[in-house]
């Protein structure tokens, strides 16, 4: 594949307010592990969250990636970073999402969500990891992307996120979507799949299993089907414009 150099930008964050005291939140075991001792408080590092992302993605993935618009990634972090990220979702204060408009149609869509700063310690270091994604992107496929953006989502039972795409008419600015995924142990009867339709107009159901990252073109039209349980993920954006100073909302 042809090589370009990566022009992508830190994005600069600002906030007012910490969200949390602890860095990070205390790691609770898996209480299904009667094996599992109680994990010590670990103070989190950008190296936790470190991805070979030229080993997660080959360049048939990418090629592939370029022809269908869409492709997915398991098992993207290791146990520490997942763990911290799941923590980290579940103490966050989340607020009612809005549409493009600024109107809020709970028909339309049912997520909660809070964007992430510079003081979410783990999704701080989530998004410099999809910064170094952004990075193979832009030199394998000319991309242009200067920064990522992300928020943690809320899906709370009964709701889901109706057809759209993230790039409002005339808009372009979000080159890639991506959405990791929280959730364990998540089955096919708790709902809550994105659905995808890919550059030939053909429908894939994608189910939001804990570590899995799935990519796709921006202008793609998707939803997120019902939640039968509460859903936790990522939502994230990697753009082609200038980035915007986010600040926390007290």
């Amino acid at each position: 594949m042809t090589q370009i150099i990566s022009n992508l930008n830190k994005t600069a964050l600002v906030v007012d307010r910490p969200i949390g005291q602890d860095n990070p939140p205390l790691l609770l075991p898996n209480t299904h592990d009667v094996s599992q001792e109680i994990p010590t408080q670990h103070v989190l590092q950008m190296s936790d969250f470190a991805v070979d992302w030229d080993d997660k993605l080959t360049d048939k993935q990418l090629d592939t990636f370029v022809t269908d618009g869409w492709l997915i990634i398991d098992d993207v972090f290791n146990s520490t970073a997942l763990l911290a990220l799941q923590a980290e979702s579940g103490f966050v204060d989340y607020r009612d999402a809005e549409l493009t408009a600024g109107v809020r149609i709970s028909d339309i869509r049912g997520d909660r969500i809070r964007w992430i700063t510079e003081n979410f310690f783990a999704g701080y270091y989530y998004l410099q990891s999809i910064n170094a994604l952004a990075s193979l992107f832009n030199r394998s496929l000319f991309a242009g992307i200067r920064h990522s953006e992300a928020h943690y989502a809320c899906y709370p039972t009964g709701f889901g996120y109706q057809w759209h795409s993230d790039n409002p008419a005339g808009r372009d600015e979000r080159v890639i979507s991506a959405v990791f995924y929280l959730n364990d142990n998540w089955e096919a009867a708790d709902g809550g799949a994105l659905e995808v339709v890919d550059k030939h107009g053909t429908h894939h159901e994608v189910m939001p299993v804990a570590n899995r990252l799935i990519i796709f073109d921006s202008d793609l039209r998707h939803q997120v089907q019902i939640a039968h349980r509460q859903r936790y993920s990522i939502a994230t954006w990697l753009r082609r414009d200038d980035a915007v100073v986010l600040f926390a909302t007290p």
